[in-house]
């Protein structure tokens, strides 16, 4: 007698992405959303300055960040003169909100901007 394998549910799929010491995750869903949170893991990466994901977040994770420097004067250590190690909490955001609050704002702008353009063309 034959069993079938039951099969696993791999979603959600989280994507980490970085820049210097500050983590993020961008988490997806679904299958659909994998490419996306792909791209918008590498892009967020690139242009960290221009997201705020930490009001958009809708869980956060714990990563260890080792201290480390190439002076050994700037270096700190902890009390049994081990390198510090420093907890620190990245947000969690979901793919479909970032779509939410990036894609569709981008789409809104640009819909503004073609309305404008026919105007201009109109009046012209």
């Amino acid at each position: 007698m034959f069993y079938r394998r039951k099969k696993k549910n791999q979603f959600p799929v989280d994507f980490y992405g970085e820049e210097g010491s500050w983590r993020f995750v961008i988490r997806a869903m679904c299958q659909n959303e994998i490419i996306d949170a792909m791209y918008w893991c590498a892009h967020i990466s690139c242009h960290r300055k221009d997201f705020d994901l930490l009001h958009i977040a809708s869980d956060k994770f714990d990563c260890r960040y080792n201290y480390s420097t190439a002076d050994l004067s700037d270096l700190q250590f902890g009390l049994s003169g081990t390198p510090l190690k420093v907890t620190m909490m990245g947000p969690i955001v979901l793919m479909s909100t970032i779509k939410q609050y990036f894609v569709d704002t981008e789409m809104d702008h640009e819909s503004e901007q073609s309305a404008s353009n026919q105007l201009h063309h109109t009046m012209a």
